[in-house]
């Protein structure tokens, strides 16, 4: 296979803490390389956010940001974790439970620059660097920033629905970047951008949600839904999805195909497979022992159905995903 970007890169090592998931647990053995927090209560909700932190350098991205204002600080919080050590926050896509959490966690990091003393000779590059250089980078795929609607079924519109936020964030200190392909977060960790449809998968895809284009109403296939992708030095790709709109079969094939490396080490995140039925479960089931992953953790949409199925049809690789788990690897 060849790969469609030559500097892919790799990792060494690297850590995915999961900050906000829809279950807590606070019995849960850890394993070798799987550690459960289980210092104190954290808190669940219907959203996910994971902390990427690549061990090779240091250097922390969030994934996603949970569904409320104040879960993934307060997570972060209580499990003693450096808020200010993020260096960029990547989203899966414009759906609340995914970036809900971005506005408190910016104001917490209070990137907004305090007024200082210049003399009279001050230049416009020196006040662009002052006020730039603490700007935390969000990146995502342009169509998250849609303004969106829904049709109801006698064909009645309802809208406009709360838009991502962009300037909001960009008030509190953000600099928002926009790609549609795979965008580099470090060597070795990129995001997807544009996940093709190709597969069997449906679960995902939205029926009656549009966007608006002037006074145009354009059918949504919610473009923007991907994934991160990471490659670990000798041991293959981490897939790390936020929910799986585009599908968790065909955000790997995409991976693959991008990256030019079939290995797959770890299969994780929102699978989107909650209201699948069963006949689309034990295609994607089937589709995901071929890849022989040596981890496999659905959890936020993956829904009850099919994370039971994947802890029974894949015992070896099965983790179990909640809030504070730590994939060590």
């Amino acid at each position: 296979m060849k790969k469609e970007f030559p500097e892919i890169g790799n990792v060494g090592k690297v850590i995915l803490t999961v900050l906000v998931d829809n279950k807590a647990d606070l019995i849960v053995e850890s394993k070798e390389n799987i550690k459960y927090f289980t210092d104190k209560p954290l808190l669940a909700e219907h959203g996910f956010s994971v902390l990427i932190q690549i061990d090779d350098t240091g250097e922390r991205f969030l994934w996603d940001a949970g569904v409320s204002e104040n879960s993934l600080v307060e997570n972060m919080h209580r499990m003693e974790l450096d808020i200010h050590a993020i260096a960029k926050i990547a989203l899966s896509h414009g759906h609340s439970d995914h970036y809900a959490g971005v506005t408190a966690l910016l104001k917490e990091m209070s990137l907004i620059p305090q007024a200082k003393e210049w003399g009279e000779r001050v230049s416009r590059e020196e006040v662009e660097q002052w006020t730039t250089e603490s700007q935390l980078p969000i990146v995502s795929h342009p169509a998250a920033y849609r303004e969106r609607w829904w049709k109801k079924k006698d064909g009645t519109l309802v809208g406009p629905l709360a838009a991502t936020p962009g300037k909001e964030w960009e008030a509190a200190g953000a600099k928002i970047i926009t790609s549609s392909k795979p965008y580099k977060l470090h060597a070795g960790c990129w995001t997807t951008g544009y996940v093709p449809r190709k597969s069997f998968e449906k679960s995902g895809r939205p029926t009656n949600l549009f966007y608006r284009e002037g006074s145009e109403f354009l059918k949504d296939d919610l473009e923007e839904d991907q994934a991160i992708v990471i490659n670990v030095r000798d041991k293959g790709l981490i897939v790390l999805s936020g929910c799986a709109h585009s599908g968790i079969v065909n955000i790997i094939e995409h991976a693959k195909n991008f990256t030019g490396i079939e290995k797959l080490y770890a299969i994780m995140g929102g699978f989107h497979l909650a209201r699948a039925k069963d006949e689309e479960i034990s295609e994607t089931i089937e589709y995901i022992k071929k890849q022989r992953p040596v981890y496999v953790a659905p959890s936020h949409c993956s829904g009850l159905p099919a994370i039971s199925r994947f802890a029974r049809e894949m015992p070896e690789a099965f983790v179990e995903g909640v809030v504070g788990i730590s994939y060590i690897l």
